[in-house]
Parts: structure tokens; sequence; C-alpha cells
């Protein structure tokens, strides 16, 4: 098992900059593209969500991606309000981009990428927990 970890604060300039890290130390790990996209867009809607409505955008989030040989898991644990999301929010993916709400389709799609999605909330901290398969399923 190969583990990347980090504390960033959840501002548009750390994500990013923690986005071309994960595709680097993805790549350097042998994880094909898809994967690697996948990984780091779960990662940067999180903290995004997090940094925008989270209520604590200036305290560090822990963020620890390990790779293992069918899959890549990865962990998330922040300050911010509770805020689960695997619940799913109703989301019109049919409309038009001009005809549709804003807000949702980021967890929405955390939810169709991922195929495992956890969360629990200790009092203090929200742990948000994610696997993604590296070999898609056949069929």
């Amino acid at each position: 098992m190969t583990r990347f970890a980090v504390e960033i604060r959840p501002n548009a300039e750390a994500i990013s900059q923690l986005t071309d890290d994960i595709f680097e130390f993805l790549g350097k790990a042998g994880v094909d593209a898809r994967v690697t996209h996948h990984v780091g867009l779960v990662i940067d809607e999180i903290l995004t969500n997090l940094g925008t409505h989270g209520g604590n955008a200036t305290t560090q989030a822990k963020i620890s991606i390990d790779v293992h040989p069918k899959y890549v898991s990865a962990e998330i644990a922040d300050y911010g309000r509770p805020f689960d999301p695997r619940i799913p929010k109703t989301v019109d993916t049919e409309g038009s981009a001009e005809d549709r709400q804003i807000g949702g389709l980021g967890l929405h799609l955390v939810r169709q990428l991922t195929s495992e999605l956890g969360y629990r909330h200790d009092g203090t901290r929200n742990w948000t927990t994610f696997c993604i398969q590296r070999e898609q399923s056949k069929g």
C-alpha cells in the first residue's frame, strides 16, 4: 500500500495545489488516468463544499489517500458543520443547464464516482471516506 497524507485549509488556492499533488502522487503510484481524475474530483468537491458551506474554512482539514491493488481509498477529516454527503438531494440531470437549480450536482457526481462512500461525525470532526475501484466492472 502506498500512502499520501496532507493537511490544508479548504480554500481555492490550496485545493488547486492539492489536486495537482494528488495527480502527481497517483501517477507515480501507477494509478490510471480515470481513477486519478475521479479521486481528484471527489476530494475537490468535498473540500470545496467544506470551504464554501462548512463554516470553518480557516481550520486545517486532513486528507489521506491509500493506493491498494484493486482500489484507491481516501479519508477527509474536517472541523466543519456536520454534513453527510451520502444523503441524496434530488438533482435534475435531465433539464437544460439554464433551467436547472444551482447546487447538488457535485455531490451527485461524488455518489456516482465512488464505489463506497462513508461518513461519521464524532462530535468534533467530520470523517468522510470513499473508495474508487481501479478496474471498471465489465457488463
